[in-house]
């Protein structure tokens, strides 16, 4: 339970930085103005794609490939929080939206990782019996057959 939360805090905080970035930026270069209460809007939107991240635990390794399906379901929430919530025009946000939701969620998922989960402890490296070199020198030459 509160490796859940503190994952939740983790992913919010994440995208709350990345998206009110983009909503700042793209919203006056697109529109010449920031929506009003920026801060609220980007605030909810990110607390709804945390709470999605927690449940899926999006990750570059299996985004396109085995939960291609729950990539698509994030996609749509991304297009709508974008388009509904951060007030951008539907082809922008569509754009926007898909392009943060793909870098964005997988680094999400890498800091959430790597604090969450303990270290594991480092395995000894076994030394081989064989300790002479493992390629031969092209500088010498072949040893010769033997002749009876």
């Amino acid at each position: 339970m509160m490796a859940n939360v503190w994952a939740l805090l983790i992913y919010w905080l994440v995208f709350l930085a990345a998206c009110y970035t983009v909503v700042e930026v793209m919203q006056d270069q697109f529109y010449d103005e920031v929506t009003p209460q920026a801060w609220l809007k980007v605030g909810g939107g990110t607390l709804i794609f945390a709470a999605l991240a927690v449940w899926l635990r999006p990750s570059f390794d299996t985004m396109f490939t085995s939960d291609i399906a729950w990539t698509v379901l994030q996609g749509i929430v991304w297009f709508v929080v974008f388009t509904l919530v951060f007030q951008f025009h539907p082809p922008h946000a569509l754009g926007l939206s898909l392009m943060t939701m793909v870098l964005v969620s997988g680094l999400a998922t890498l800091g959430v990782d790597s604090l969450t989960k303990g270290s594991r402890p480092a395995t000894p490296v076994r030394a081989g019996s064989n300790t002479g070199p493992i390629r031969k020198s092209l500088n010498t030459l072949p040893p010769k057959a033997e002749t009876k």
